[in-house]
């Protein structure tokens, strides 16, 4: 329980702070554990961090694994990529924030954890995004467009989504962002 108080007021001070404007006073004082406590359970600063980001990146990939295979429509798929990321913002916005956080100075390791699960997440994201552009302009369900360039749009604005709390209580801003791709990709 006191790891648990430990990891949720670090993901919240990493969120709102940066890594480099949170100590590890302010974790355990907000977690409600002396220091001694919190180095008891971790090296430091550090390994809270990528043990959060682990967490993170790990529910996020689950997610992105279990999104629709079969759809009556490849705007379906689109459309479930979208839902995913407002959903996950909403039920974890701090969490979320942290994927597209810029990387503490510490962690320039390019085999940790944080460079390890961006390139993941990039490879991803344009695999799937570029593969449900092809089809569809393939099947005459999207109009043609430049994938490369459509595919990066799109990722962007799924960041844009992971890095916005106040999203995560706002339909009209799903509901808007799910109809101006509709009517950019739908014949």
């Amino acid at each position: 329980m006191k790891k648990n108080n430990i990891i949720k007021a670090a993901t919240r001070f990493f969120a709102s702070q940066g890594y480099d404007g949170t100590t590890t006073k302010a974790i355990s004082d907000k977690a409600g554990v002396t220091e001694p406590l919190l180095y008891y359970h971790f090296t430091g600063k550090d390994e809270i961090y990528t043990s959060i980001l682990d967490s993170v990146f790990s529910d996020y990939f689950k997610q992105l694994e279990v999104l629709k295979k079969e759809t009556k429509t490849i705007f379906e798929k689109i459309e479930s990529l979208f839902l995913v990321h407002f959903t996950l913002v909403k039920k974890m916005p701090n969490e979320m924030a942290l994927i597209l956080s810029p990387r503490p100075a510490k962690l320039t390791d390019p085999d940790n954890i944080y460079a390890k699960n961006t390139k993941r997440h990039k490879r991803w994201l344009k695999s799937y995004i570029g593969n449900c552009l092809k089809k569809g302009i393939d099947s005459g369900e999207f109009n043609p467009v430049q994938v490369k360039e459509t595919t990066s749009i799109i990722i962007m604005m799924l960041n844009e989504i992971l890095q916005k709390k106040d999203y995560k209580d706002s339909p009209a801003m799903r509901d808007s962002i799910i109809d101006f791709w509709r009517r950019i990709l739908l014949v």
